[in-house]
């Protein structure tokens, strides 16, 4: 059978434990300064991000404006849907005036034992 032998480090004594001490105060100072610099490099790379995406909104917004266009997806979807309006009118030659009044366009219908029937 072997036997075992521990090797067996100083034994702490009073200096030791100082010493100890005043290196894991320091590692924990060093750790908190590089925590927070680390925030503040972060901090400034999400202002610079913040600052570009709002100079990029500005330039796109500012561009629309000049050229009378609109901006944004709801307003292109607007303008859109009004631009297919008044080709459809076009197409099918309904007069804006008559259906902005609110009274449709003008059917011939007759009342028959079945119901109303619209002729054709």
């Amino acid at each position: 059978m072997t036997q075992a032998y521990y090797i067996q480090g100083r034994r702490p004594g009073f200096l030791s434990s100082v010493a100890r001490t005043a290196f894991l105060v320091v590692a924990a100072i060093g750790g908190l300064f590089m925590i927070l610099a680390s925030a503040a490099v972060a901090l400034f790379v999400v202002a610079g991000i913040a600052v570009i995406g709002f100079l990029v909104f500005a330039f796109f917004w500012a561009k629309a404006k000049i050229a009378g266009k609109p901006f944004g997806p709801r307003a292109m979807m607007d303008a859109q849907l009004n631009q297919m309006r008044k080709d459809m009118e076009a197409q099918m030659g309904v007069n804006p005036a008559s259906t902005s009044t609110g009274q449709g366009p003008v059917v011939d219908a007759r009342r028959t034992p079945d119901g109303w029937s619209v002729d054709d």
